[in-house]
């Protein structure tokens, strides 16, 4: 008998919510599962981009099934490239007092006035205005064109799932059911027992789960960020201090 990675969950939430019809056990995960990933960026997608001459905007390629919540990072030979916002930053943070080996001694500036600053990549910056889009300041040269850019994408499940049995959602990676099992199962119980006048109604457990659930995703979003390690210590002693 074969069986879908959802299975366990569906079947634990059956028990814990006797009565609980399909349709609003089906409804109550997906909004958990939803609210999960949007807030923890637990989910985690790569795309390489061939980058094209005079070409700026590049379609999002993401599986099946899932959603973009934000893009994390985008790199280009290994080299964080700055988004169109910090490259503004760092040109209106250059407006100011000029460093003495920019200047001469009667204090005119040491360079050319046409002299711009060069974005941390030295080739140009991204930017995502519309869903589904990322785009790209300034035209890459053909040396850059050699190599693809790489963006990492937090995703979600897509709405378009509810239209599928929970059997079939099966976009995100299968080792996310066990993983998560208990931070999904803590937020579902949460919103069907906080359901007033339904017979799985339980406003104590409704407390107990929802508070589980945020915590849990307090704890996900930590790991997101440093990965599955034991993180070490966030401050120690700086160099030379006994």
């Amino acid at each position: 008998m074969s069986c879908s990675p959802s299975d366990r969950l569906v079947q634990t939430l059956t028990i814990e919510a006797p009565g609980v019809t399909d349709g609003m056990l089906k409804l109550a995960l997906f909004n958990t599962m939803d609210e999960f990933y949007k807030r923890t960026n637990a989910w985690k997608h790569e795309q390489d981009i061939t980058l094209e001459e005079d070409t700026y905007n590049y379609d999002v390629d993401i599986p099946n099934g899932s959603a973009v919540v934000r893009l994390m990072l985008v790199t280009h030979q290994g080299v964080p490239v700055p988004s169109a916002t910090q490259q503004a930053a760092v040109t209106q943070s250059s407006v100011g007092t000029l460093l003495p080996e920019l200047t001469f001694p009667d204090g005119d500036a040491a360079f050319l006035p046409a002299q711009t600053d060069m974005d941390p990549s030295g080739i140009f910056s991204y930017a995502v205005y519309r869903p589904n889009y990322i785009s790209v300041t300034g035209v890459p040269d053909e040396q850059a064109r050699t190599y693809p850019m790489r963006a990492l994408w937090a995703l979600t499940v897509a709405k378009g799932c509810l239209e599928c049995e929970c059997g079939d959602w099966d976009m995100m990676p299968e080792w996310h059911w066990d993983q998560f099992f208990q931070d999904w199962l803590d937020g579902t119980l949460g919103r069907l027992m906080s359901m007033p006048a339904k017979p799985w109604g339980n406003k104590e457990g409704a407390i107990l789960h929802s508070k589980r659930f945020r915590n849990a995703m307090a704890l996900r979003m930590q790991e997101s960020r440093r990965g599955y390690v034991f993180a070490v210590p966030g401050w120690r002693f700086p160099r030379g201090w006994v």
